[in-house]
């Protein structure tokens, strides 16, 4: 039966349209950790750190979130740090393209940063157990330029002022052969926030997560060299990474029982099982822990 179309339905579907071409940039460009839509910026959180979250755009600033506290083993007489195999890592997405279903969107510049710290377990097989467990992605939601509608000003106007924002849904996993040749799997869903779609319309669920799994391409780059702030560590810049044929789920709890999923699954040709990609520039940092400790010690 032929369903008739209100004038307020038509309104939603073209911010849930909209919304999906701007969650794509922020999921991939601008990896947000926390759902907070009307915040100027979200941040992961630091296990092991009491220094305030990073604001876009992101740049390697230091370890001062590095969770050392949970990185380095402990001397069981005096409880004193001791050296600890492992690192601290920065990661920043420098620019990039995705593409998502029969989307293709550029990526804001410096606008993705994973940072934190891995353990290793030798095994075997060895691993490596990334902190902080409940975050360590940072990045702001952004909003839609144009608005629902795509015309100026329209994203400052009432119900077509869309924002999106991607939440980290799971702990990053590391893959370390070397510094230039890693991968970094990531779960996230995206979050589409409008007041017409409501609080809970997602691109991917904690059960159903978009899995990116990032590979460094140790062919490309500038090599390694000393961190230019002067901090302890190695700087490995400009090599690009790609995630390629990850799953994307429909989107899901969009508008009153999820009346509205359809408008963003049109728009964004969701589910799409195969055929997605993402191709990025990045800049790694990273650093012995011990030898950070250390260095704070000495400040």
């Amino acid at each position: 039966m032929r369903k008739s179309i209100t004038r307020s339905s038509v309104l939603a579907a073209t911010a849930a349209l909209a919304l999906v071409c701007s969650g794509v940039a922020t999921a991939e460009g601008s990896l947000a950790s926390s759902g907070s839509s009307g915040s100027s910026g979200s941040t992961g959180s630091s296990t092991g750190s009491s220094a305030p979250g990073p604001q876009e755009p992101f740049a390697f600033t230091g370890w001062d979130i590095c969770p050392l506290d949970d990185l380095l083993n402990k001397d069981p007489e005096t409880g004193e740090p001791v050296p600890t195999p492992g690192g601290c890592q920065t990661v920043i997405v420098k620019t990039g393209t995705m593409k998502l279903g029969n989307l293709t969107v550029d990526l804001d510049p410096d606008s993705m940063m994973i940072a934190g710290g891995n353990r290793i377990d030798f095994g075997p097989p060895m691993s490596w157990d990334f902190f902080p467990k409940n975050g360590g992605v940072y990045a702001n939601p952004i909003q839609v330029p144009g608005g629902a509608l795509g015309v100026g000003s329209a994203e400052d106007f009432g119900l077509t002022r869309i924002v999106a924002s991607v939440e980290q849904v799971g702990t990053p996993t590391f893959d370390l052969p070397s510094p230039d040749n890693m991968s970094v799997k990531l779960p996230i869903r995206i979050k589409l926030a409008n007041p017409i779609l409501g609080d809970n319309c997602y691109i991917g669920t904690s059960q159903n997560p978009v899995a990116l799994d990032l590979k460094v391409d140790p062919t490309t780059g500038d090599g390694a060299g000393p961190i230019p702030s002067g901090e302890v560590g190695t700087h490995f810049s400009n090599y690009t990474a790609t995630a390629t044929d990850f799953a994307v789920p429909g989107a899901t709890g969009c508008g009153p029982l999820g009346s509205l999923d359809w408008a963003a699954n049109l728009r964004a040709g969701l589910p799409a099982a195969t055929g997605n990609s993402l191709t990025t520039t990045v800049d790694m940092y990273t650093a012995s822990p011990w030898l950070v400790y250390q260095s704070q010690q000495n400040q």
